[in-house]
């Protein structure tokens, strides 16, 4: 029978970590839990308990996971017990290592779970569809970002750490120095990780940018997937432009921002957002979608210069699009939707459609 040794959920709560023994082998789950039941993204053989089968065998127990073969093994014998193990999860939230004391025994980066690879293991030899072997340059790359995660989160969750006090304060200072003082600052996260919205008027101009901090206050998750360095492009906030301080420009970058940290992806550079009729009535009746882009038309305050532990920070301006950019920005790209903006008169400054009401 299946023994459940460890079971841990991620500070995002979207993904969950559990360590399983069975009668001969444990193995190490990783599970999305952000819909109705949970959904078993990777699992990966850590260490067999007895010793290993010389050649493939038919489990008799229905739904018992597959052994590792011997030479798959480097303990034929039975690997060594585990005495005090723990999960550390990735800053993104989307992988995890198994650590026991100061070893790290199996890792399930963000990436596991497709083209046959399901994660690490410190006890496999060579690559196998249960586990690849946590050697060399991979066990030297995972042993410093398991450090850097655990430094991470001893930071951002100990209460003496003040870790959102210094995020909080550091981002509204930053848009401050680069717009002017916040007319309006609202707490918009009732979960972790938290995030306010703030109200600036640009300079004597009639136009107001709503901003958000605390996006940038962790890593994304999947950048790793699409980008060979992450630093850059891991941390972002978003920004909108309106031409009057009214409250939709807040509440749509507060439904926007629960997005990467809720459902366990990114945003960058270009990314569009939704692509059905009138699903963002406040940007217009025929905005359709909304593009992210550090390069909006026109000029836009140069929102640069913040870092949060040794990343940039980049600003993405929400642009509504309407179906012919949407299309277009699907198919041939930002720069090619934002030329088309451009040269129809659009700039970064979306256009009130309605009379406000003022609620924030």
């Amino acid at each position: 029978m299946p023994e459940t040794l460890l079971q841990d959920v991620s500070p995002y709560r979207t993904r969950r970590a559990s360590l399983v023994r069975g009668d001969d082998d444990t193995y190490l789950y990783l599970e999305d839990i952000t819909g109705a039941s949970p959904r078993t993204i990777s699992a990966v053989w850590v260490g067999n308990g007895t010793p290993a089968p010389t050649r493939s065998e038919v489990s008799t127990e229905r739904g018992a996971p597959a052994r590792m073969l011997a030479r798959g093994t480097r303990h034929p014998d039975g690997c060594p017990a585990l005495t005090a193990p723990r999960i550390v999860w990735f800053e993104e939230g989307d992988g995890m290592a198994l650590v026991d004391g100061d070893e790290t025994i199996a890792v399930v980066p963000g990436w596991a779970g497709t083209d046959g690879f399901y994660g690490y293991s410190r006890w496999a030899v060579g690559r196998s569809p249960l586990a690849w072997e946590l050697e060399g340059e991979a066990a030297a790359m995972f042993a410093e970002k398991v450090a850097r995660s655990a430094s991470y989160w001893n930071w951002r969750l100990a209460p003496a750490a003040r870790a959102w006090d210094e995020i909080r304060s550091d981002g509204l200072e930053h848009l401050t120095r680069r717009l002017g003082p916040a007319e309006n600052v609202q707490e918009v996260s009732g979960r972790f990780p938290e995030l306010v919205v703030s109200r600036h008027r640009a300079g004597t101009t009639d136009v107001w940018v709503t901003a958000t901090t605390g996006l940038s206050g962790a890593r994304m998750a999947g950048v790793e997937r699409h980008v060979d360095d992450p630093s850059p492009v891991s941390r972002v906030e978003l920004a909108l432009a309106r031409d009057r301080p009214d409250a939709p420009g807040a509440e749509l970058l507060a439904a926007l921002a629960g997005i990467p940290f809720g459902r366990c992806t990114w945003f960058g550079d270009g990314h569009t957002i939704g692509g059905s009729p009138g699903a963002f009535p406040d940007l217009g009746p025929d905005c359709v979608a909304v593009l992210l882009t550090t390069t909006p038309p026109g000029h836009p305050p140069d929102l640069s210069g913040v870092e949060r532990r040794g990343d940039p920070v980049r600003y993405l301006w929400v642009v509504g699009l309407d179906a012919a950019g949407f299309r277009i920005s699907r198919a041939r790209g930002a720069a090619t939707t934002i030329a088309r903006l451009a040269d129809s008169g659009r700039t970064w400054v979306q256009r009130t459609v309605s009379p406000p009401v003022e609620r924030f």
